[in-house]
C-alpha cells in the first residue's frame, strides 16, 4: 500500500492535483496505519529482527524512561486524537502546504509525520484490550468524533470556498481541463466524505475487536480456572451499564454526524446559490455598463419589425 502511493505515478500526479494528494495522504495517515494495527505486527517484527537488534537495541529504547513516558502520554485517547488531527491540519496551512510541494525534504517530513500520527491514533483506537490496558469505549467514540468533525468541517470549507488557497498546484490543470479551484473543491469533498467514512469504519472495527477480545478472554478463563459459564441473564445484568453507555455514545456520535452533515450541506447549498446569483448579477451589471454585445445587436437587427398604420 505504501509502495503504491509513494513509488507509483500517484506520487507524481499528487504534486499537480490536490485531489490526488488527498487520496495519497489518506492512505498514509489512515488506510496503511489501520491495516498495520489490524495485523498486530509487533510480535512478528520482533521475531524477524536480528538477535543483536532484538536483545540490545529494542530493550534499550523501550526500557528508556523518557521514551516510555512520552509514548504513554501521546498515545492516550485525547492526545492521540489531537496529534492526529493537528498534524493533518498543520500541513494544510497554505504557506506550509506550498513550501512542502516545492522542497522535497519538507515533503518527505510531511509523509513521515502523517504516517506516525496515524499509527499512534489507530494503535489506541483499535487496541482490542479492555480497561485498564486499553482505552475506555466512550474515549474511543470521542476519538472518532474529534477526527470525524475535523474532516467534515475542513473538507466542507475546502469544497465551499470561492478562492484558490494553494498556488503550488494547477501547473498541469489546463492540460487536464481542470481549474485550480475545482481541483481544491474536489479535494475538499475527498477529505469530507472519504476521510469521515474511514474513521467510521475504524470505529466499527474497534467495536468488533473489543467484543471478540472479551469473548476470547472469557473462554480462556473458563478453560483454565474451570469456572462455571455465566448464565445469559447474569451476563446481561453485569453488562447493562456498559451497554447503556455504548448505546448513548453511539446514538450521540451518529446524531452529531447527521446534524453536522446536514448543517454543512445547507450552508454549502446556500453558498453555492449565493455565488451563482452573484455571478449572474455581475454579468447583468457588466452588460448594463458596457451596452449590448455584438451578438445581441445582430439578433435585434434581424428581428422583424411590426408595421403600424
Amino acid at each position: 500500500m505504501l509502495f503504491l502511493v509513494l513509488q507509483s505515478p500517484i506520487e507524481g500526479f499528487s504534486d499537480q492535483f490536490l485531489t490526488i494528494h488527498q487520496v495519497e495522504h489518506m492512505t498514509l495517515d489512515m488506510i496503511a496505519p489501520m491495516l498495520l494495527m489490524l495485523a498486530a505486527p509487533q510480535a512478528a517484527l520482533l521475531r524477524g529482527m536480528p538477535g543483536w537488534l532484538r536483545h540490545k537495541l529494542v530493550p534499550g529504547i523501550m526500557g528508556n524512561g523518557a521514551f516510555h513516558r512520552t509514548f504513554a502520554t501521546i498515545s492516550q485517547p485525547i492526545p492521540a486524537s489531537l496529534v492526529f488531527v493537528g498534524t493533518s491540519d498543520f500541513w494544510m496551512i497554505p504557506r506550509i502546504h506550498d513550501a512542502s510541494l516545492r522542497v522535497p525534504l519538507i515533503h518527505d517530513l510531511w509523509h513521515v509525520t502523517l504516517f506516525a500520527s496515524g499509527l499512534i491514533f489507530f494503535f489506541r483506537l483499535l487496541d482490542p484490550r479492555s480497561v485498564p490496558l486499553g482505552a475506555p469505549l466512550l474515549a474511543r467514540i470521542l476519538m472518532c468524533f474529534v477526527a470525524e468533525m475535523n474532516f467534515i468541517l475542513f473538507g466542507f470549507y475546502l469544497s465551499a470556498k470561492s478562492v484558490v488557497l494553494y498556488d503550488a498546484y494547477g501547473r498541469m490543470a489546463p492540460f487536464w481541463h481542470i481549474s485550480a479551484l475545482g481541483d481544491e473543491r474536489f479535494g475538499g469533498l475527498t477529505m469530507w466524505i472519504d476521510g469521515s467514512t474511514m474513521i467510521a469504519l475504524g470505529a466499527l472495527i474497534a467495536l468488533y475487536r473489543i467484543a471478540s477480545h472479551e469473548d476470547r478472554t472469557a473462554g480462556r478463563r473458563i478453560a483454565l480456572v474451570g469456572a462455571k459459564p455465566v448464565r445469559g441473564s447474569e451476563f446481561h445484568v453485569g453488562k447493562r451499564r456498559n451497554n447503556r453507555n455504548l448505546a448513548f455514545g453511539l446514538v450521540g456520535f451518529v446524531g452529531f454526524m447527521l446534524i453536522g452533515t446536514m448543517i454543512a450541506a445547507v450552508v454549502y447549498d446556500h453558498m453555492t446559490n449565493h455565488q451563482a446569483d452573484a455571478a449572474a448579477f455581475s454579468q447583468m451589471r457588466a452588460r448594463t455598463l458596457n451596452g449590448p454585445s455584438a451578438h445581441e445587436v445582430r439578433l435585434t437587427s434581424k428581428s422583424p419589425q411590426s408595421d403600424k398604420p
